[in-house]
């Protein structure tokens, strides 16, 4: 089938709203000496993470790469969530992941370009009005870190200031987010949360693929 084509967006004012509570954060079981010292700092200094990965999404992306590890297959998916500000500081909240069937190696992955129209179920079927704001890939047993050609889909397709990559290698348990830059690309700090009773519900969304917020 022909490759997708977004012809039309929808944009929307990014909400001013206040992150996760401390209480329902936690560092990723997998993170770095290093990076789990950034998010300590963080979390020590009241700050404001890059990023807030909900628990569902978390073991969804754990779950689909330690399932493909041991052939040392590479998977992906985007992130489907919220962007917002609180105290002049923009956030992304990952609420929840899509993947479809994919075409993939050691190195490298794409989505199979017969299962768009599953892709665009999954979509459809997230029951929140989401924004793209994002996406996940494995790299099995090469660590973390962006390729020349995970950059470049990066600065093509998630280019905006609130876009993250996440990247997880689930044959050495690390994980690492990160975001364009000047010099190219950088780390951000992230933290999991633990969505509050109440918040898990479908709601009614009018929306054909994908979403912007109007600044960020």
């Amino acid at each position: 089938m022909p490759r997708p084509r977004i012809v039309k967006e929808t944009r929307r004012p990014v909400e001013e709203r206040e992150p996760p509570r401390e209480s329902t954060l936690k560092p990723h079981e997998w993170l770095s000496e290093e990076s789990l010292t950034t998010y300590n700092e963080v979390v020590d200094s009241g700050g404001i993470f890059d990023i807030y990965l909900s628990s569902v999404a978390e073991r969804k992306i754990k779950a689909h790469a330690v399932n493909e590890a041991p052939n040392r297959l590479e998977v992906m998916g985007f992130m489907l969530g919220e962007v917002r500000r609180w105290k002049g500081r923009t956030y992304s909240l990952v609420r929840d992941i899509v993947t479809t069937h994919l075409k993939s190696s050691s190195s490298k992955v794409r989505f199979d370009p017969e299962a768009f129209p599953n892709l665009f179920h999954g979509l459809d079927d997230s029951g929140f009005d989401y924004i793209l704001v994002g996406w996940y890939h494995s790299h099995p047993g090469h660590t973390c870190f962006l390729s020349r050609t995970d950059l470049e889909t990066q600065r093509s397709i998630f280019d905006q200031p609130f876009h993250s990559a996440l990247v997880i290698d689930p044959i050495t348990r690390d994980i690492k987010t990160f975001k364009l830059s000047e010099t190219g690309y950088e780390e951000v700090a992230f933290a999991v949360y633990e969505p509050e009773a109440g918040s898990k519900g479908k709601t009614t969304r009018t929306r054909k693929l994908k979403v912007k917020p109007s600044s960020v």
